[in-house]
């Protein structure tokens, strides 16, 4: 009620300030005594007004037609052709011996004033002459609006307001204006000429000027003001029609009556300016149906408005590219469109009263200043009278009005929305608490449904048909998505009440998205989507929670593979002040403009999804609570079709610079070294039997595990980072179990870990990662990467010591394997070896008994190395194993003659060194039996032992049959056994003694080179 009272004195104020625009000036009109023109004289001598006042120079003025005439012509005698006109009017109305005069032409207008004494300055002021003039007084040129002539080659049309000043000394002045119009339809003086003295022009201009700006002003705040609301509120069309009103009001009042836009672009031709007026006009009228149209409940049939647009498009092109404009029917039309406006105007104040709408009184307001401004507006066109000769108050009433009326109108819209917010949020919060006992309730049994399905797939209930393996694959496939989404359900329930801890460490915000990276690289092998994680290591720390940082780049890497079937998805980031800005981008189908305002909103999803799609839209809300909680924000970009970015910040740690060094000192046992924070790595040595090399960036880790392992009789090498542990796996020092966290600065733990299985197999070398948090997916990351174990973070003392002692009582029986292995290397007599042999010396015992006695003694040597059990890890000398190689060869030499032969090179330097026993012989027998005896013309083997910077180097060469590219990488990565124990086992003990492994080079058909470098030691 109280809203209903304010709109009815709102439109009683505007009703009275109405009638007094329109009132007051028409008042002043009745009363003004003003003398007006008489044959060609205006009598000012008993007008007391004439120095205070302007004075309009209306009435009956000497015209002479088709003439330019200037002072000097009226010098001696008066022109012909003069005929009494009034004036203001187009001289097309005018009559000279009952005839119409055309609207083009030149023409002269004269009028005599005489003044109420001499001399003094005086000015006048002309709204438009059309289409072109210029003004003497007191035969002085005063002002110049174009330039008249009496053709259309030697006229220059122009349309703007102006005022001309002179002085004069005399009682009566001549004022002589010369108009020509070879363009528009109606011409000469249309509008009131002003007089009187130059104080009172100037104000007079500066008060219409003033008006003007102040309108175009206003109108053009309105536009932008309601253009930023329509483009917040863009299923409300009519907001931006309203403002599309505003604007070409503003337009159209730039060029009417001073004409302010000829002023701030002078270069603006006549024609251009009248189009402009007609255009914006034209366009005023579409906007203003356009809105009632849409402001209309239901708004209008789609015909109607493919009319109006169409009329409105037509008219336009017409204006702009014909002479329309320059006729009189374009006042017709404007007209006609004027009165529509008014007729939707009132329909949709009927609709609003019968409806008992209570912004019906601001459409009153806006129906009666409508009305009135229509007829000041066909005054002003018909009749000719000036832009501001009433105060221009309807228009912004007008306006004022309909934005009220959608202010109201929006008001009870979102009071009726208020009403139903306050009800969904009860709902909501009801919707969420039967949601959260519910996911709880359903963790364990779907928990079962995904492990019972997925032992059925390992074969725990027998052996399945193709089906029903591919039936229980999508039960487990569902079963895991439907645990997410239960999860995915619980973090909401706790964010939503504030329920979660963050637990903020310094971290290598690289090293948190390569483990998340690389858990994504394995679920999309085998699809075309490449990922790329452009973080630069080692460089940005950030404070955060490391699960729920690896939660928002799961959830935003999870969002980019469904909705990118090909193209790539990358990781990149940028400083910030004291923030990482950390961007997720990929190259998919991208979200629509409409819908990615809301994509954070719970439970929003992009339409339809295909299978693979499916959630319940809650991973990208997760994402930005828990970055919020982090103190960041979250912005998306996506452009359709081209993909979809998006952008959060994460705090940086102070300075961006990490600790490099342990706080305090670490107190060793049984009388070690203190641990010196200065010299990481550093080994503390208990006199143990194992070796640990723990790996780790947090110093309180490094020193608990530290204490733990030392307690347990472990010897312990700590490495502060992924690159030290690296280099000292490289160095001589045996480990027996390597401890190591999953992130780091600089290379991650997984990285570390896939690195040092290039060297060390499981069995060689146990890898025990630490992680933060466990999860299926990390774990399966891990043992991809070439873990035996995990424990996780903060660990149990006695769990750790349970997997710390299975993992080196497994590398314990690797050694001992490797040392059996060793000596049935030695031990093995293969019996078709002895067998060739022993007929070989058979047969030369007839043809050559010498050389079968020196075959014997080499067989004899062959034996005594080969039954030598007493160490089989002990030392030889380099010249004992070149002894042993000779003595296999010429055995192998005596059986096939020509088809072999042997070449050596070697440094007599090497031969006192010693060696690991069975290092050199098996590589040379390996090539003649596998490289040149499955030639049939066989070949040469090179044994070639050099000595040069400390090392041994040992190669031999064969040009043999060479080995397949297939069955070479898995020699070189000891994963073949096809050739025996041989090659596998001296791979294995140069890694085991001295830290490195066989290089072997071959091409198939050209031959094979394998070769070892190993320290020099006695």
């Amino acid at each position: 009620m109280n809203n209903t009272n304010m709109q009815k004195s709102f439109f009683v104020i505007m009703l009275l300030i109405m009638a007094a625009s329109v009132a007051v000036p028409l008042f002043r009109l009745s009363l003004s005594d003003i003398p007006k023109a008489v044959k060609g004289t205006l009598d000012l001598r008993d007008y007391d007004g004439v120095r205070n006042k302007t004075v309009k120079l209306s009435g009956e003025w000497e015209f002479y037609f088709g003439q330019l005439l200037t002072p000097e012509d009226f010098k001696n005698q008066e022109p012909s052709g003069k005929t009494i006109q009034n004036v203001p009017a187009s001289w097309g109305s005018y009559q000279i011996e009952g005839e119409h005069l055309p609207p083009q032409g030149s023409a002269t207008y004269r009028l005599r004033i005489l003044l109420p004494a001499e001399g003094g300055n005086f000015g006048i002021k002309i709204t438009c002459i059309s289409a072109s003039a210029r003004i003497f007084a007191d035969d002085q040129l005063i002002l110049e609006c174009g330039s008249p002539g009496n053709s259309p080659e030697t006229t220059v049309h122009k349309y703007y307001a102006d005022t001309g000043y002179f002085q004069t000394d005399d009682g009566e002045v001549e004022i002589l204006v010369q108009a020509a119009d070879f363009s528009y339809v109606n011409s000469g003086i249309l509008y009131e000429i002003h007089f009187g003295d130059q104080k009172s022009i100037a104000a007079l201009r500066m008060y219409d000027s003033f008006l003007d700006i102040s309108l175009i002003s206003g109108m053009s705040f309105l536009a932008l003001y309601f253009f930023g609301l329509g483009l917040q509120r863009k299923k409300s069309a009519e907001i931006l029609f309203f403002a599309l009103y505003c604007l070409v009001s503003s337009l159209q009042a730039s060029v009417r009556s001073e004409a302010l836009l000829n002023y701030a672009l002078p270069a603006l031709s006549y024609n251009t300016s009248l189009k402009i007026l007609i255009i914006s006009y034209t366009l005023c009228l579409y906007a203003l149906i356009k809105f009632l149209y849409h402001a209309q409940e239901g708004g209008s049939s789609r015909r109607a408005n493919l009319i109006i647009d169409g009329i409105t498009l037509f008219f336009i092109l017409l204006d702009w590219f014909t002479d329309f404009y320059l006729w009189g029917y374009i006042y017709t039309v404007a007209l006609v469109g004027q009165i529509y406006v008014l007729f939707l105007l009132i329909s949709l104040l009927a609709k609003n009263t019968k409806g008992g709408s209570e912004g019906r009184y601001y459409l009153f307001s806006a129906v009666v200043s409508s009305l009135i401004h229509l007829l000041t507006i066909l005054a002003n066109f018909i009749l000719l009278w000036e832009s501001n000769l009433f105060l221009p108050v309807f228009q912004p009433i007008f306006v004022l009005s309909l934005a009220l009326y959608m202010s109201e109108k929006y008001e009870n819209s979102f009071k009726t929305i208020e009403k139903l917010s306050d009800r969904l949020v009860v709902l909501d919060k009801l919707k969420d608490d039967f949601l959260a006992k519910t996911s709880h309730e359903l963790k364990t049994p779907l928990n079962g449904i995904i492990n019972i399905s997925q032992s059925l797939l390992d074969g725990a209930g027998g052996s399945l048909s193709r089906a029903q393996a591919e039936d229980i694959r999508l039960i487990t496939s569902i079963g895991k998505r439907l645990s997410t989404l239960v999860y995915d359900i619980l973090d909401y329930s706790k964010l939503k009440v504030m329920d979660i801890q963050l637990h903020i460490v310094c971290l290598d915000v690289h090293q948190v998205a390569e483990s998340t990276v690389d858990i994504f690289r394995y679920l999309i092998k085998g699809r075309p989507i490449t990922l790329e994680n452009k973080i630069p290591p080692n460089q940005y720390l950030i404070m955060a929670d490391e699960n729920r940082l690896k939660q928002i780049f799961s959830n935003l890497l999870d969002n980019s593979l469904k909705y990118t079937e090909l193209g790539s998805i990358s990781l990149s980031c940028r400083q910030d002040g004291g923030f990482l800005w950390i961007q997720v981008s990929d190259t998919g189908i991208g979200i629509p403009a409409d819908k990615l305002k809301d994509i954070f909103a719970p439970y929003e999803q992009l339409g339809e999804q295909s299978a693979n799609q499916r959630g319940i839209g809650l991973g990208l809300t997760i994402t930005q609570q828990l970055i919020e909680l982090h103190g960041g924000q979250i912005v998306a970009r996506s452009e359709p079709g081209q993909g979809t970015s998006f952008t959060f910040s994460i705090p940086l740690a102070k300075d961006n610079k990490p600790q490099r060094s342990l706080p305090g000192d670490y107190v060793g046992y049984d009388g070690s070294e203190s641990l010196a924070t200065e010299a990481l790595p550093q080994t503390v040595h208990v006199g143990g039997e194992f070796s640990i090399l723990v790996v780790d960036d947090e110093f309180s880790n490094l020193k608990a595990l530290m204490n733990i392992l030392t307690l347990n009789q472990y010897n312990v090498t700590v490495a502060i980072n992924g690159e030290a542990a690296l280099h000292l796996l490289k160095g001589a020092f045996h480990y027996d179990l390597c401890i190591l966290d999953v992130m780091m600065p600089g290379i991650s733990g997984y990285e570390v870990c896939r690195k040092i299985r290039e060297t060390y197999s499981p069995l060689e070398l146990p890898i025990l990662l630490l992680t933060a948090k466990a999860l299926p997916e990390d774990m399966e990351a891990g043992f991809r990467a070439g873990a035996n174990d995990f424990i996780e973070k903060p660990f149990e003392v006695r769990e750790l010591k349970c997997r710390v002692s299975t993992l080196v009582q497994l590398k314990n029986s690797m050694d001992l394997l490797l040392k059996k292995e060793t000596a049935f290397l030695q031990a093995q007599i293969r019996p078709h070896f002895l067998f060739n042999a022993l007929n070989t010396i058979y047969s030369f015992c007839y043809t050559n008994p010498g050389k079968a006695g020196e075959l014997l003694a080499e067989l004899g040597v062959f034996l005594r190395s080969s039954f030598d059990f007493s160490s089989t890890a002990s030392l030889v000398t380099v010249e004992k194993e070149l002894r042993l190689v000779k003595a296999y060869v010429a055995i192998e030499e005596a059986r096939f003659g020509s088809q072999l032969e042997v070449e050596y090179a070697v440094e007599p330097s090497v031969l006192n060194f010693s060696i690991l026993p069975l290092m050199i012989q098996p590589i040379v027998e390996n090539s003649i039996r596998h490289g040149l005896l499955k030639r049939s013309q066989g070949g040469k083997v090179s044994l070639s032992l050099t000595h040069s910077e400390d090392c041994i180097q040992v190669e031999v060469i064969d040009n043999g049959v060479g080995i397949p590219a297939s069955v070479l990488k898995d020699l070189i990565h000891a994963k073949s056994e096809t050739r025996g124990v041989g090659l596998t086992n001296i791979s294995r003990r140069l890694l085991r003694f001295y830290g490195t492994t066989l290089t072997i080079f071959s091409v198939e058909d050209h031959g094979t080179t394998v070769s070892f470098r190993i320290p020099a030691k006695t």
